[in-house]
């Protein structure tokens, strides 16, 4: 059971060593639980009963400040995978809601409270050789004067990123304005798009970048991207070193055979394998070295990737900012990240 001062909610009982997760009978019949995280736990996450009909976890905090979860709970034959009926904190995840809990150290970005004011137009992709165009979205700050010189950050899954990482309000809450491009794939092309793909990264770094700094004025354009959106994000700037100025690569999908074998029946394994590998063995005279920020959760699975990939960047002579932050692979965490380094980044630029 968790120790030290607790902190009680409608549902689970958390404090800074861990958390009690309990389902009293009236929830519902059950004949068994478990949790469901998106990160290896090396604790149980069975549910035991508690002698009263209900069923209880007591979990010991993992290296995070913060983590998402939902339940698996079985009944008459039946598994339900659902957010947990006794907790009121909720989050929207990319399938739907997720539960939430918040350990006493976890503090929200400040930022949050920020409007989002300014204008948001859409942008025609550039015609090239990719199958569909390209949807961006380019905003504006209310701040920041039409025709203004400012950064310009070209966002992967942006639209999601503003969604549920609040991207645009962290846009409006800089003492230095900055634009921000929201690149979208159409349904059914992410995972062709970002994994690695060659004909993407040059439309992105050929065509649509040169064509966004011709519509407004553009000290520095900033790559960002999460996921799979890292690892495109790092290929752009790699078959075409001037597309970018700086980037933001955040739990980066650099896939390797000897570290993530889990991924190994994924279509495009090899070939994200094959395009990490020529980046992190490229000769440091052969890249052009731009500041980097690169985050990677400290329970994911994508750390041991991400920390091979940083030491890569490192030895090619990249001025580089690694972070790992308590958290995992997900939204919330990528956003929590911004702040100090997305912020620390801007100021390295002109």
């Amino acid at each position: 059971m968790p120790t030290g001062a607790e902190t009680r909610t409608d549902g689970p009982v958390v404090s800074a060593l861990g958390v009690r997760l309990h389902l009293p009978a009236s929830v519902a019949a059950l004949d068994g639980v478990e949790l469901d995280v998106d990160f290896p736990l090396h604790a149980g996450t069975r549910f035991v009963a508690d002698g009263r009909g209900g069923w209880e976890l007591n979990l010991h905090r993992p290296a995070v400040q913060r983590f998402e979860y939902r339940l698996r709970m079985r009944s008459n034959g039946r598994t339900v995978i659902d957010v947990d009926p006794t907790n009121p904190l909720q989050v929207a995840g990319p399938f739907g809601p997720l539960s939430e809990i918040r350990f006493p150290a976890y503090e929200m970005p400040s930022w949050l409270d920020t409007p989002e004011r300014g204008s948001t137009v859409t942008v025609a992709d550039p015609p090239g050789a990719l199958p569909r165009p390209v949807p961006v979205r380019l905003f504006s700050p209310a701040a920041l004067e039409p025709m203004a010189p400012a950064p310009l950050l070209v966002a992967h899954d942006g639209s999601d990123l503003a969604r549920r990482g609040c991207l645009l309000q962290w846009a409006c809450a800089q003492e230095r304005p900055v634009r921000v491009a929201l690149l979208d794939p159409p349904e059914g092309f992410r995972h062709t798009w970002y994994a690695a793909d060659p004909g993407y990264a040059d439309h992105i770094g050929a065509a649509l970048v040169p064509h966004l700094r011709s519509l407004v004025p553009t000290t520095s354009v900033i790559g960002l991207g999460a996921s799979l959106g890292g690892l495109i994000t790092l290929l752009i700037h790699r078959r075409h070193p001037r597309a970018f100025d700086a980037m933001a690569l955040q739990s980066g999908s650099f896939f390797r055979r000897e570290l993530d074998g889990q991924e190994s029946q994924w279509t495009d394994f090899t070939r994200v394998c094959t395009a990490v590998e020529r980046m992190a063995e490229a000769p440091a005279a052969d890249v052009r070295p731009v500041p980097t920020l690169l985050t990677v959760g400290a329970v994911e699975e994508n750390r041991a990737n991400n920390e091979r990939m940083a030491g890569a960047l490192a030895f090619q002579r990249y001025p580089l900012d690694a972070r790992i932050v308590p958290d995992a692979h997900n939204v919330i965490g990528w956003r929590d990240a911004w702040s100090p380094g997305l912020d620390d980044l801007l100021t390295r630029l002109p």
